[in-house]
């Protein structure tokens, strides 16, 4: 079927999953939106048609309505096999479309970069580097060459693999762009009005490029090292055209995400969240912002959070404490010391940290890692994620020199909710990831993630903050505390308690495949792709688990986390410390356990609870749990409300709406809510509970 329309049609896509009913990658498709938005302007005065798309069921309904002339797709870790997938369909329709791939997902080594071609035929022509104008080029070369590839392919093309004659060219890389206010905004132009959907959240890109060198990261590599920045004022326009496009079409939106590594890095990025907080005040939104800060000028990100009330915290990714691991990735951090201080500065200023850790790096060792784990708790940071080493394309750690000197062991694994059934056909996108090396066993790799999930749920999110502080108040440490949750996982029997590690456990093994064809070949078996639309396996295991104890078994999580908790301070001492210690640890427990909404369904987590307590709880813990607790008693038992407050409840019923209540959208949910969102405040009522209050 070919076209006969006399114009130039070009499908521009960023993909990203939908089929599980839950968006993969919640983000606009910005990077072809910066391509629409060029090629509307250099085309106007010709007959070229853009068309960008973020969902393949939208592209796969347009190409069988329309099929283009040319189809570009990105390739990203999220959606390479998707992209193949839509080159080879089209090239079904019509052998004479041109099928265009580009995007970082590619080896950094020239001679790999031919072989990814040359492995994959429905590639026409592969597009290396920015390619925010060389797109604009490339069409206009083929819609002069009359729409025929073969003497397209006789042209010199920039940044490109090709073929010609049947033999692979490669042409070098072009040097970045100096000026991004070169590219035309797609935000004011009006090309991304169509993803103002609910389901997408804008993405902000305020400079490209990253000062450091890290070997895992593919913006470590040479080609990115100089940072350039989009101009103040044209931001300004771009934010304030987002929150109120937002405001009109997608209230329930409360997300930003900002694209740059470093945000808060640079003096300028203070106005820029200043121009957020402006947004904040006029629309409400955002209400939470993702992003990267940087791991230098800590003040002044310290000072980007304070302007955004609460929506960002301070990401201090350290990836590894350990010196050497720190010198095989050319990395170097933040003292532990004055990250210690910035803590401080962040808790005087009731702000929020977050770090991160990588297992799997060149030298690291499950007690080099486990050690920075623990350094970072008793640091004083509220959260951090444990990611597994990805291998990712484009990096230097990706490179054959680099797996062959560490020795890693690597697995495939399908990456969550990244695959589908499009135009009958199963799909699915799968990431490399190091679960071995010739300093970290197999075993250690296991154990260290047991850690992991254990951190993940007991210790980010905060919801035992007052739990740890009355431990560090019998001067037990954060990392004893928490390491004492692990063993209380690993020897209760209470099936709930059981399930959570055997599970998580069974599935860090499962979920892992020697190569990416074994891993496509499990899940494409019909009663596995059932079980995976279930999300029964092939999920994020850490926000997976987090969610189910938020949600699902929070009271068993709560009473585990108590009671290994009162084991801890009794040893310390506390029964000498407190009269009544055993009353007023069983009001302590009760209070925790309320204070966190959960439940099976949102009209069960926005649900006020009731229980009935002895002391004020909230006071003594207010005045740093003093042993002279007689001040606190109610005189009599006393019922004590739990409830949301009205700016949580709003948040969370908007969040449902947009991920669902089922497991699948908990997993997404957790990682876009505000700490304080899921926390009741406690009233003391003086006349009988009203109907719709559950008694805990």
């Amino acid at each position: 079927m070919k076209n006969t329309n006399p114009g130039t049609i070009v499908y521009a896509a960023d993909l990203r999953h939908n089929y599980s009913g839950v968006v993969s990658v919640d983000a606009m498709p910005l990077g072809v939106g910066y391509i629409k938005a060029v090629m509307d302007e250099k085309f106007a005065a010709r007959d070229v048609q853009v068309r960008i798309f973020a969902y393949p069921d939208v592209l796969l309904q347009a190409i069988e309505a329309r099929p283009p002339h040319v189809l570009m797709v990105g390739n990203y870790m999220w959606n390479e096999s998707l992209g193949h997938f839509f080159l080879r369909r089209v090239k079904k329709y019509n052998p004479d479309v041109l099928a265009i791939m580009g995007g970082p997902n590619i080896s950094k080594e020239p001679v790999r970069q031919l072989e990814y071609v040359a492995t994959h035929p429905e590639i026409d022509l592969y597009i290396h580097g920015e390619a925010d104008f060389t797109a604009a080029e490339i069409v206009d070369a083929f819609v002069d060459s009359g729409r025929s590839i073969a003497r397209l392919m006789e042209r010199e093309l920039p940044s490109s693999v090709y073929r010609r004659n049947g033999e692979l060219v490669r042409s070098e890389t072009r040097a970045r762009l100096r000026s991004l206010d070169d590219i035309v905004s797609p935000y004011l132009s009006g090309a991304m009005d169509e993803f103002f959907d609910g389901r997408l959240a804008p993405m902000l890109e305020t400079n490209r490029g990253c000062p450091f060198k890290c070997k895992f990261c593919v913006q470590g590599t040479e080609f990115y090292n100089k940072v350039t920045h989009f101009d103040l004022e044209r931001l300004r326009a771009e934010i304030e055209y987002i929150a109120r496009t937002i405001h009109e079409r997608s209230p329930e939106m409360g997300t930003l995400r900002i694209a740059d590594p470093n945000f808060g890095m640079y003096s300028r990025d203070v106005a820029i969240a200043e121009m957020i907080g402006q947004m904040q005040k006029r629309y409400g939104w955002p209400t939470f912002i993702d992003a990267t800060t940087g791991k230098n000028k800590p003040e002044r990100i310290i000072e980007c959070l304070e302007k955004v009330n609460g929506a960002l915290v301070l990401y201090q990714a350290v990836q590894s404490l350990d010196d050497e691991v720190l010198r095989n990735i050319d990395r170097s951090n933040i003292k532990l010391d004055a990250y210690q201080k910035i803590m401080v500065h962040v808790r005087g200023r009731g702000l929020r940290s977050n770090s991160d850790l990588i297992l799997g790096l060149p030298g690291e060792t499950k007690k080099s890692h486990l050690r920075g784990l623990y350094q970072l708790i008793d640091a004083g940071t509220d959260q951090a994620h444990c990611f597994q080493a990805m291998v990712l394309k484009g990096s230097d750690l990706e490179t054959v020199e680099v797996r062959e000197r560490y020795q890693f062991l690597t697995r495939f694994r399908v990456l969550p909710k990244n695959y589908g059934i499009y135009g009958g056909e199963k799909v699915f996108d799968i990431e490399e990831i190091i679960v071995g090396s010739d300093t970290l066993p197999f075993d250690d790799y296991v154990e260290c993630r047991k850690h992991h999930m254990t951190f993940s749920v007991f210790w980010n999110d905060s919801w035992f903050a007052d739990v740890v502080a009355f431990a560090a108040e019998m001067d037990i440490k954060p990392s004893k505390w928490l390491q004492e949750m692990l063993r209380a996982l690993e020897t209760a029997t209470s099936d709930p308690i059981r399930e959570l590690l055997d599970g998580f456990v069974g599935e860090t093994v499962g979920e892992l495949f020697e190569t990416r064809e074994s891993c496509e070949a499990f899940y494409a078996h019909p009663d596995n792709f059932e079980r995976l639309g279930r999300a029964e396996i092939g999920d994020n295991l850490m926000y997976k688990y987090r969610a189910k104890a938020s949600f699902f078994v929070w009271k068993a999580i709560c009473a585990a986390a108590l009671e290994a908790t009162r084991q801890l301070v009794l040893a310390a001492g506390a029964a000498e410390r407190y009269p009544d210690f055993n009353q007023l640890w069983n009001d302590f427990h009760s209070y925790v356990e309320c204070k966190h909404a959960s439940g099976d369904s949102l009209d069960e987590v926005l649900r006020p609870v009731s229980t009935t307590l002895n002391f004020d709880i909230p006071r003594w813990i207010a005045d740093g749990f003093p042993h002279e607790t007689s001040n606190y008693r109610n005189g009599k038992r006393r019922a004590m409300t739990f409830r949301l407050s009205e700016e949580g409840a709003r948040e969370l019923e908007s969040a449902f709406r947009v991920w669902s209540s089922g497991l699948a959208g908990l997993t997404k949910l957790v990682t876009r809510i505000r700490v304080t969102s899921q926390i009741r405040t406690c009233e003391f009522p003086h006349v009988a509970e009203p109907e719709g209050v559950a008694v805990a």
